[in-house]
Parts: structure tokens; C-alpha cells; sequence
């Protein structure tokens, strides 16, 4: 029986998978070395969502020089990280970000981009820029999936770094609606924290109720101290 011939075009869709997982453990490489969450979900789900989108790398022209470009922006970012302080890093590819977003914002190159940039700002302890990328990401991606978690999540925690508790709070319900169950638990113990912090103690019970009774996994769940008898 003959053996059939395989075109040179199937030949090359074939090939294809090992490129891009290549690239994607590349990208998710570069990110963890500058990925330092407050705590475990946040980061590793950030990575994990570059992961997921990068297999799309190949669907089209636009998606090919968006990830490029994020690519290279994070090669820039993590090797200025070397010789100069984290602001002065972030800095010199903060253009390269801006342009990166401004052609590609609503390509999902661009998204992650986006994701990263705030996170980056947010490390930097510039929380306005952080806010405001974040807040545009999270009306990006589809409600209630990871990458829509994740950006509420990021803006939980730079809500609260810079004080806007009651808005950090409802970020992180948004989080605690999404489907990621790591992400719930982390904004649950988020919340549960501000509550704690504000004085809201009904809510701080009901709070810790959910994570030992929903999440009792969850890491950080022991760290919190029990309600005080009102």
C-alpha cells in the first residue's frame, strides 16, 4: 500500500507545536524572574494565563509581532534588572510597553502585555499606572475567565497599596465571581485582610468562614487570627 505524502504546508502546521511551546516556556520564563507576588495565586495564574494565550501566537500576523514584542520587552526589562534598581529598569522599557499596547492593546500579545506592564508598575510602587492598566485590562478580556481574574486581582492589590480599601474589596469580588479557584481563595484571604484592617468584623467572620470552609488548602488561611466575641 502506498504511503500517503503529507504537504508541505501540513509538513510545516506539524512542526509548528514545538516552536511555540518553545516560545511559551521562553516567555514564561522571562516573567518569572520578575514576578514577585504578595502571594501564591496572583503570580503563578499571570504566568500560567501567558502560557494559555501564547499557543495563539501563530494565528495571525498581528498576534506574531505582538508576542515578539512583549518577547523582547521583558528580555530588555530583566536584563536592565542586572545593573540598575527596578525603577530605573522599568523605566527604559516602559516606551517599548506604550508603543507595545498603543498597536497591539486589543490583540492578546498586547493583553499580556498590559497584565505585565501593570504588574510591573506595581513593583515599582507606581500605583496610579498600575491602576489604570490593570482597570483597562480587566474590561478586556471575557468576563469571569483567568485573564479577567487576574487583572481584577492585580488591581485589588494596587488598590490597596495605595489606600482605596473599599475599592480593593469590590476588585477582589470580582475575583471571588471569576471560575479560577486558586484566584477565589487568594481574593477571599485578600478581603478577609481588609476587612480585618477596616473594622468590619461581620464581614471579616463570614470571610474566614468561606476560605477554611471553601479553600481549607489555601496556605495563608491558618495565618489569620480568629474573630474577636463582639
Amino acid at each position: 500500500m502506498a504511503q500517503k505524502r503529507i504537504s508541505r504546508a501540513r509538513k510545516r502546521d506539524l512542526e509548528r507545536p514545538d516552536e511555540f511551546l518553545t516560545l511559551g516556556s521562553r516567555l514564561m520564563e522571562k516573567i518569572s524572574l520578575y514576578w514577585k507576588p504578595i502571594s501564591a495565586g496572583f503570580g503563578a495564574l499571570l504566568v500560567m494565563l501567558a502560557g494559555i494565550l501564547v499557543f495563539r501566537y501563530f494565528s495571525d500576523k498581528a498576534e506574531d509581532k505582538a508576542f515578539a514584542l512583549l518577547n523582547q520587552a521583558l528580555v530588555a526589562y530583566v536584563a536592565g534588572q542586572e545593573h540598575q534598581d527596578l525603577e530605573k529598569a522599568l523605566e527604559a522599557v516602559s516606551p517599548d510597553f506604550d508603543t507595545l499596547i498603543s498597536q497591539y492593546g486589543n490583540r492578546q500579545g498586547g493583553m499580556v502585555a498590559r497584565l505585565a506592564f501593570a504588574q510591573m508598575n506595581f513593583q515599582a510602587g507606581r500605583m496610579e499606572v498600575a491602576i489604570a492598566n490593570y482597570t483597562a485590562a480587566s474590561k478586556q478580556f471575557p468576563e469571569g475567565s483567568l485573564g479577567a481574574s487576574a487583572a481584577w486581582s492585580g488591581l485589588g492589590y494596587a488598590l490597596a497599596a495605595a489606600g482605596q480599601h473599599e475599592k480593593a474589596i469590590t476588585a477582589f469580588a470580582k475575583v471571588v465571581d471569576g471560575s479560577d479557584a486558586v484566584l477565589k481563595a487568594d481574593a477571599v484571604y485578600q478581603r478577609a485582610l481588609l476587612y480585618r484592617k477596616t473594622g468590619q468584623d461581620a464581614d471579616y467572620s463570614e470571610s474566614l468562614q468561606t476560605l477554611r470552609e471553601k479553600y481549607p488548602a489555601f496556605m495563608y488561611a491558618e495565618m489569620l487570627p480568629e474573630p474577636t466575641e463582639g
